[in-house]
């Protein structure tokens, strides 16, 4: 044994010494009541994710598909982070290319028409399926990111025949679904491929970690697409092209550092919601059976007599019982709709009511979804559509607390999914002449980095005090705290278009002899929100409205 072994076991031993019968830190202890039985693995991210991810996601997609709670809070979700319209705010780095702010406004202005011209094409063509617009292909992409943990998508090249026949963009989108992500043929994960990458989770990735190409089943696991076999076959898809141009875009949160693949938002969830789910069929089971009149039947006759009455024997006499009863089975008695009980000799009828489980029923379902609404990034008020004693002051502090965890979803699913889509996009309409880059077009790879750079506008969190509001705009505004253009994208408006409009408006008044508009002056003619809504009610939902910038 070395000297440094000797050394070591001698200070392991003395350490035990030091902590024996007790341990410095009660999380570490195995011997109290609390954590007696409570010993998780310790695994990488990796692992962890990929031995849950199956099991995890058929549960989440189970809840939404069948949980009212649950599927309207994925709604909610949907509709706050990226709306169905997300819209693309190019923000060059205009002084690292050597341009002026006029050219990077000119240029943002031309990049953005001609984007929303390919994201809003009514032929649907920047869908490879051509089943929906950009839009609607975001947040089905985001509904995967939410649901499944992750969200696909292969950026392809189509050429302008068939039902694309005059396409004037060639780049097209097919959002994956993540199951089709997996190692192809069975392979186990970590397996060391013939050109030295590492498989895990159907992604190839180098020594450095970095991902390289994608294995996609040709169809759904589960699906046998008409007997082809097509979910036994794969198509091994890079993730760059051969310029750097993204073609496979996986987007997920990551929450340890070798993490590789994403896992159902709902996970901590899960169990909670599935219990509160068969307290709740419980409840109206037993509301149910309060609501309908239970009867049973009583008779004087041992249960072996009135057994051998109605059985049926070679006799005419015999089964005299049992066919009076059968014709009184297929011809009952009614009185004003209701049928009249008409028993064997000797029976009675006794009405039954079954109790109720709990008395506490709305406070128990209320903290459910409170625990719900938590571990959803939601409010109460949004998952239970419960607005009742909801003030100004509760719903702007509700508002800001769960608006800044919108906006950071919002940021890492664009910048993950749709960024990548855009610099696909982008060098396509620079290869054409349609977009310019300072000098020649090949300037585009030493630029791309500084053209990339990009915001995207989704729906905004609302006004709860429209007046109040609309005066602390007002004085930001004025005293130079905030821009028109940041002003415009909490709202989800572009502020070109606001410009435009108002012009074109003006211009339309004075032709018709109208009066222009007259801004209110602070102080003059209005007065500020009560601090209460009448009778304690907020009536918005201060998170629909139209947008916000990410």
């Amino acid at each position: 044994m070395s000297f440094m072994q000797t050394l070591g076991e001698a200070f392991s031993g003395l350490r035990q010494r030091m902590f024996f019968g007790t341990q410095p830190y009660e999380a570490q202890r195995y011997d109290s009541r609390e954590m007696a039985g409570w010993t998780p693995s310790l695994t990488s991210g990796t692992d962890e994710n990929l031995d849950a991810r199956d099991a995890v996601t058929r549960r989440a997609r189970d809840l939404v598909r069948n949980h009212p709670i649950i599927s309207g809070a994925t709604d909610r979700r949907a509709e706050s982070v990226v709306g169905s319209n997300i819209r693309l705010e190019t923000q060059p780095a205009f002084e690292s290319m050597g341009q002026s702010p006029d050219w990077a406004d000119e240029w943002s202005q031309n990049t953005e028409q001609h984007f929303e011209l390919w994201a809003r094409d009514p032929r649907k063509l920047c869908d490879a399926q051509m089943h929906l617009q950009f839009g609607g292909m975001v947040e089905l992409a985001y509904r995967h990111w939410w649901n499944d943990g992750e969200a696909a998508a292969v950026i392809k090249m189509l050429p302008p025949v068939g039902p694309r026949v005059l396409a004037q963009w060639e780049t097209c989108l097919e959002v994956v679904d993540p199951d089709r992500v997996s190692n192809p043929n069975g392979l186990p994960d970590h397996h060391k491929l013939s050109n030295g990458r590492t498989l895990i989770g159907g992604i190839e990735y180098d020594r450095n970690g970095a991902p390289l190409a994608a294995h996609v089943r040709v169809a759904h696991p589960s699906s046998n697409n008409g007997g082809t076999l097509d979910s036994f076959r794969w198509t091994r898809v890079p993730f760059y092209g051969p310029t750097g141009r993204p073609i496979f875009v996986h987007a997920f949160k990551r929450n340890r550092a070798d993490q590789r693949r994403g896992i159902s938002r709902f996970v901590s969830a899960i169990k909670r919601i599935k219990m509160f789910d068969r307290f709740d069929d419980a409840e109206l089971e037993a509301a149910l059976l309060n609501a309908i009149m239970a009867v049973s039947i009583e008779s004087a006759a041992p249960t072996a007599e009135v057994a051998a009455a109605m059985a049926p024997t070679s006799g005419k006499q015999e089964t005299q019982l049992p066919e009076h009863f059968r014709y009184r089975m297929d011809h009952p008695v009614r009185m004003q709709g209701v049928r009249v009980f008409h028993g064997l000799p000797g029976e009675k009828m006794e009405f039954k009511r079954s109790e109720h489980p709990s008395q506490n029923y709305p406070e128990f379902q209320a903290t459910g979804l409170r625990s719900m609404a938590a571990s959803l990034g939601l409010s109460y008020a949004q998952i239970s559509q419960n607005w009742a004693d909801i003030n100004y002051s509760s719903a702007r502090a509700m508002l800001n607390e769960i608006w800044r965890g919108l906006l950071h979803d919002r940021w890492l699913f664009t910048q993950g999914f749709c960024t990548p889509i855009y610099l696909a996009w982008l060098e396509e309409a620079v290869a054409k002449g349609i977009i310019q880059v300072p000098g020649r077009k090949t300037n585009f790879y030493k630029y791309r980095n500084a053209l990339s750079l990009c915001e995207w506008i989704g729906p905004g969190r609302g006004s709860v005090d429209p007046l109040k509001e609309g005066q602390a705009d007002d004085f930001r505004l004025n005293q130079g705290a905030t821009d028109l253009t940041t002003m415009s994208n909490e709202s989800g408006k572009d502020y070109r278009k606001t410009l435009r409009n108002q012009a074109r408006e003006k211009k339309y008044r004075e032709q018709m002899g109208l009066e222009p508009y007259m801004p209110l002056k602070a102080g003059a003619g209005h007065t500020s929100a009560p601090e209460a809504y009448p009778e304690g009610n907020a009536q918005v939902d201060p998170v629909e409205s139209e947008g916000q910038s990410a």
